[in-house]
């Protein structure tokens, strides 16, 4: 039995859809808000992000961290919302991924300290199948290569040493972020269906990092396969 929370979010005045997407953060050129602030019809401002307005779905744009992720979904939840479509930038754990290489998440494990306030005694969450499948399919239709794989999120990414890669590893972890097992959780304690496509930003593969955050391929891969999400299939 889900024991009720004595603080609650408020619902958003005018928000009317059942589907949201969500990105963390943006490239460091601005392109995902600026091409947001074109498209959008109206856009609200709140102390640690924006909600983009668009015809079909709500656009989240800068909670960065599990507890961001999750207190700027709260809201929409309460408004209605019933798909959580998640974009974000990763590390790669393992040698199958490169830096630009899109994957489609097929598990999370929790290494951050939201998610337990949801399911108290999960640590593996799952994306929802028929929204992942969704998402697959579009890229599929489109020609855009993605792979599949799984994720540990942390909440201190400047702790990812050694034995905590191992330790990583071991558990079958081959990505890192800081949002997704939150997201899941979230997803998952309210009966919503949700899913996380991810480009890696980053390597830590070969115990050395190796980042390229601000390169031609992560802008190429936000438009090709970021962009259809968010737009409606639109690039």
């Amino acid at each position: 039995m889900k024991s009720e929370s004595l603080v609650r979010p408020r619902p958003i005045r005018g928000l009317r859809t059942e589907e949201v997407v969500c990105l963390p953060c943006d490239l460091p050129s601005g392109l995902i808000q600026r091409t947001l602030e074109k498209r959008c019809s109206v856009r609200k401002d709140l102390r640690f992000c924006r909600i983009y307005f668009l015809p079909e779905r709500a656009v989240i744009l800068g909670a960065l961290g599990a507890p961001a992720a999750v207190l700027a979904l709260e809201p929409l939840v309460a408004s209605g919302t019933r798909r959580i479509i998640f974009l974000g930038f990763s590390g790669s754990l393992s040698d199958r991924f490169s830096i630009g290489d899109l994957v489609s998440v097929g598990a999370a494990f929790s290494d951050e300290g939201t998610s337990k306030h949801y399911p108290p005694k999960k640590r593996l969450f799952l994306p929802a199948a028929e929204l992942k499948g969704r998402l697959e399919e579009m890229l599929s239709r489109r020609g855009i290569e993605f792979k599949t794989g799984k994720i540990v999120s942390t909440d201190a990414p400047y702790r990812e040493t050694r034995s905590w890669l191992k330790k990583s590893r071991s558990r079958g972890a081959e990505l890192v972020d800081m949002e997704t097992s939150a997201v899941f959780a979230l997803a998952g304690f309210y009966g919503l269906q949700a899913a996380s496509l991810q480009t890696v930003s980053d390597e830590l593969g070969s115990e050395r990092w190796r980042s390229d955050f601000w390169g031609k391929r992560l802008v190429d891969r936000v438009k090709t396969g970021f962009f259809p999400l968010i737009f409606n299939g639109q690039p």
